[in-house]
């Protein structure tokens, strides 16, 4: 098998798995609140990584860029580092999970969809970014694919609701630290970065959850029962914690732009898992704004201007 195989492989594993956290985060908040689940999520991921990372160095598989310092004379890394570790991956996480009280697991992967358009969003006004004609056309399309899914008559959610703006409000927390998060790869690596923003996430919803007067002993509900105990494996280990190994795997052997088209399996696989696993209903509206948002997204990254090799690509999930 060459080793361009794998790297779709990759890909596609990739796309596939990284539309499921709000599918395997079902169970696991019927014991415990969103907040709680984010704390758990990263701590799980930061000491995942964390050891992964080790491991490398010590191994020589991996090598470290530079030394991540908390200094003064080093603020405005650690700032962003804490930005897109608590506004980029913590609060994306949070409403995300806490939009799931309002709609379907579908509906919510079919948004988070909208990704790739919201980091270029954020890259127009920001970082002097453009859109081509036909990309802003794919965005229309798949903004026209996720209103056809909102306003499903036969949908569990009823239309539109807070659930949707909540969803939106996760994936723009996302897009946000796009670009500054690969500035601080490009400086530190991405594998540190990521472990960096880990730390943060875990830290500051801990120091959240401190002042909120949350329950912490909730987050032994994990262990209820193997499933759920699987599902936090799943998210913190697999998703959150090992997943962007696989993720820069695939992009040196793809490519940024291959890798960027096989994400656009995401929404594809949070509809099929939310029908098989979690039972919601197969509608022919919600089919519909599926496939218009898959296409839509496909053609966004088909007609994207192509980047120079010196330009930081935003890192997503």
């Amino acid at each position: 098998m060459s080793n361009t195989v794998k790297g779709w492989i990759a890909a596609i594993f990739i796309g596939l798995l990284w539309g499921i956290p709000w599918i395997v985060g079902t169970p696991i908040m019927e014991v415990m609140d969103a907040q709680v689940l984010v704390w758990v999520r990263y701590t799980v991921a930061f000491i995942t990584l964390g050891i992964v990372f080790n491991v490398g160095l010590s191994t020589g598989k991996m090598k470290k860029k530079a030394d991540f310092k908390l200094t003064w004379d080093n603020r405005s890394d650690v700032f962003w580092a804490a930005a897109c570790g608590i506004v980029g991956q913590g609060a994306f996480s949070y409403l995300s999970f806490l939009s799931l009280d309002y709609i379907t697991a579908s509906e919510n992967g079919v948004i988070q969809g909208l990704i790739p358009i919201l980091i270029l969003t954020v890259g127009f006004f920001r970082h002097n970014a453009h859109f081509t004609i036909l990309q802003m056309l794919a965005a229309v399309g798949a903004f026209v694919g996720v209103a056809i899914l909102v306003m499903d008559p036969n949908s569990e959610t009823n239309g539109f609701n807070i659930g949707h703006l909540i969803c939106l409000g996760s994936a723009a927390s996302f897009s946000c630290t796009a670009y500054a998060r690969a500035k601080l790869a490009e400086k530190y690596g991405s594998v540190a970065t990521m472990f960096h923003q880990f730390i943060f996430a875990s830290i500051g919803f801990g120091v959240y959850l401190m002042f909120s007067g949350a329950d912490f002993s909730s987050a032994l509900g994990i262990f209820s029962s193997p499933l759920r105990m699987l599902c936090i494996v799943i998210l913190g280990v697999g998703i959150s914690g090992t997943s962007y190994l696989v993720y820069i795997y695939a992009m040196e052997r793809v490519g940024v732009d291959g890798t960027g088209m096989a994400l656009n399996l995401m929404p594809l696989s949070s509809f099929v898992l939310a029908v098989f696993a979690l039972g919601e209903a197969v509608t022919p509206m919600r089919l519909l704004a599926m496939a218009v948002v898959v296409v839509s997204m496909m053609l966004f990254m088909k007609f994207a201007h192509k980047e120079t090799a010196s330009e930081p690509k935003p890192v997503t999930e």
